[in-house]
C-alpha cells in the first residue's frame, strides 16, 4: 500500500503541474482572443476574467490518466474493468465539459443544459451497464441519473466565488480516493487522485483574486466526476460517501433553491444569494470563506473515510452528517441578506424539477413494465440486465427531447395543442430511445423487441395520463 500511495502522489503531482501549465497557456490565449467573463450584477467578480480553466482541468485529467497506466497494472489491460470505468468516465465527463464550454460561449437556457446533462449521465450509465443500488433496475437507473445531474448542478452553483468550488471538490475527491483505497478499489482511487491533482493546479490560478474561472466547462466536468466516482465506489458506502464527499455543493444548492423558491424565483437563475455571499455579508473575508469551506468539506470526507474503515459506524456517520447538514443549513438561512425578501412561495419556481422527476419515474416504470408484460412477469435470467443497460438510454433520450422542446416549463393542464405537443415529444423521445437501443445492441447486451415496442406505445399514453392528472390536481 505504501508503494501505491507514493505512485499515486507522484501521478497526482504531475497532473497538478500539467494543469497549472495548461491553464497558464489557455489564460494567455483567452485574453488575446477576448474569451472573458464580463462583469454582471448577479455575479461576484469585479473585472473581466478568462473562463477557460475547465478546459485545462479536463485536458490535464486525460493526460494524467494516461500517465496512470504506467504505474497501475489494472489500467494497462484495455479489456479490464478499470479500463472500462475510465472509458465510461471520460465519455460522460468530456461530453459535460464540451457542453459546458459551449454554454460559456453561447449561454444556453436551463432546459437545454438539463437535456445535455441527462444525455451525459445516460451515456455513462449505459457504458457501465447500470449501477446496482437497491436491486431494482428501474429504481437504480432513476436514482443514478438524478444523483449525477444533481451533483453536476450543485458544483455549477457553488462556483460563485474565487477558490470555493475548487477547494470543495478537491477535498471531496481526496475523500473518495481514501474510501476506495481503504476498500481495495485502487483504480477508482487513482482516478480520484488524478482529478484532485488537476483541480489543485487550477487553484494555483483561481484563489482570491482569481486570474481565471473554471466556467461551466469545469464545474460540470468536476460535478460529473464527483458524482460518478461515488457510484463506482464500494456499494455499501455509497450513501455516506456521496453525502460526505459532496457535502458543501449539496448544502449550497439546498440553501439557494429553498430561498429562491421561497421568494418565487427560479433556482436555475444566477444570483448573489449563495452561502458564500451570506458568509461575506457577515464579515468573513473571501479567503476566510475558502478556508471554512475546506474545513466543512474535510469533515464530510473524514466521516466517509471512517465509515469505509469501520463499516459498523457507517450508519452513525451518516446520521451525524445529516444532523450537521440540517444545523449548518438552518444557521445559513438565519444569515438573511437583502435579496431574500419576504416569503412568497410560488409553485412555478419549483414545478420544472417536479415535472422532470415525474418523467423519470414514468420512463423507468414503463420500460420495466414492458419487460414484465412480455415475459408474463417472470423475466428470463439472460434478460435480467436488459433494463439496467437500456434504462439510461431511455431516460437520456426521453428527458432530453422533452427538455429541448420546453415541456418542463409549460403548463401540464389539459389543452388540445398542449396535449398534442406532449404526445409528439414523448413519442419522439421513445422512438429515439428505441432506435439507440437497437443500434447499440450486441451479443452480450440483450434486449426484448416486444418490451421495447410496449414502451414505445405505452410511454406517450402514460405521458397524457400523468400530465392530465397533474393538471387536474393543480388547477
Amino acid at each position: 500500500m505504501t508503494g501505491w500511495i507514493l505512485r499515486g502522489a507522484l501521478v497526482a503531482g504531475a497532473t497538478a503541474l500539467l494543469s497549472w501549465g495548461f491553464i497558464r497557456f489557455l489564460v494567455l490565449t483567452a485574453r488575446r482572443r477576448g474569451h472573458l467573463a464580463v462583469v454582471r450584477a448577479d455575479r461576484w467578480h469585479a473585472a473581466p476574467t478568462p473562463i477557460v480553466g475547465g478546459i485545462g482541468i479536463a485536458l490535464s485529467v486525460v493526460v494524467g490518466l494516461a500517465l496512470a497506466r504506467g504505474v497501475l497494472d489494472e489500467f494497462r489491460d484495455a479489456t479490464s474493468a478499470a479500463a472500462g470505468c475510465v472509458i465510461a468516465l471520460l465519455a460522460g465527463s468530456v461530453g459535460a465539459a464540451a457542453m459546458g464550454f459551449w454554454d460559456d460561449l453561447a449561454h444556453f437556457v436551463p432546459s437545454t443544459k438539463l437535456a445535455a446533462q441527462c444525455v451525459c449521465a445516460g451515456v455513462f450509465l449505459w457504458m457501465t451497464g447500470g449501477i446496482e443500488l437497491s436491486g431494482s433496475a428501474p429504481i437504480d437507473g432513476a436514482l443514478s441519473l438524478i444523483w449525477i445531474v444533481s451533483v453536476m448542478n450543485a458544483v455549477n452553483m457553488l462556483d460563485n466565488m474565487d477558490g470555493v468550488a475548487g477547494t470543495a471538490v478537491t477535498v471531496g475527491l481526496l475523500g473518495i480516493a481514501t474510501v476506495n483505497a481503504v476498500s481495495g478499489n485502487l483504480a477508482i482511487a487513482m482516478i480520484a487522485l488524478v482529478c484532485a491533482g488537476a483541480v489543485v493546479g487550477f487553484l494555483g490560478h483561481n484563489m482570491p483574486r482569481a486570474r481565471v474561472f473554471m466556467g461551466d466547462a469545469g464545474s460540470l466536468f468536476l460535478g460529473f466526476m464527483l458524482a460518478a466516482l461515488v457510484l463506482l465506489g464500494p456499494r455499501s458506502t455509497i450513501p455516506v460517501t456521496g453525502f460526505g464527499c459532496a457535502l458543501v455543493p449539496l448544502l449550497d444548492m439546498t440553501i439557494v433553491s429553498f430561498c429562491r423558491i421561497r421568494r418565487g424565483a427560479s433556482p436555475m437563475r444566477g444570483g448573489r444569494d449563495h452561502m458564500t455571499h451570506r458568509l461575506v455579508a457577515r464579515g468573513l473575508s473571501e479567503g476566510g470563506v475558502v478556508w471554512l469551506v475546506g474545513v466543512v468539506a474535510a469533515s464530510g470526507a473524514v466521516a466517509a473515510s471512517l465509515a469505509a474503515m469501520w463499516s459498523s459506524i457507517a450508519e452513525t456517520c451518516l446520521v451525524a452528517l445529516a444532523a450537521g447538514f440540517v444545523c449548518a443549513g438552518a444557521l445559513l438561512l438565519r444569515m438573511c441578506i437583502k435579496v431574500d425578501g419576504p416569503s412568497d412561495v410560488r409553485s412555478a419556481a419549483f414545478s420544472p424539477f417536479v415535472k422532470v422527476l415525474l418523467d423519470v419515474v414514468t420512463v423507468s416504470a414503463l420500460l420495466h413494465l414492458g419487460y414484465l408484460i412480455r415475459w408474463d412477469f417472470e423475466i428470463p435470467p439472460e434478460l435480467t440486465n436488459s433494463v439496467a443497460w437500456s434504462l439510461p438510454v431511455a431516460l437520456g433520450c426521453c428527458i432530453g427531447v422533452n427538455a429541448l422542446r420546453g415541456e418542463y416549463v409549460r403548463s401540464w393542464r389539459w389543452t388540445g395543442a398542449g396535449t398534442r405537443r406532449a404526445v409528439e415529444s414523448s413519442f419522439v423521445g421513445a422512438v429515439c430511445a428505441a432506435t439507440v437501443i437497437v443500434a447499440v445492441w450486441s451479443p452480450d447486451r440483450l434486449f426484448s423487441r416486444a418490451a421495447t415496442g410496449i414502451f414505445l406505445v405505452g410511454y406517450p399514453l402514460a405521458t397524457v395520463a400523468v400530465r392530465t392528472a397533474v393538471g387536474w390536481i393543480v388547477r
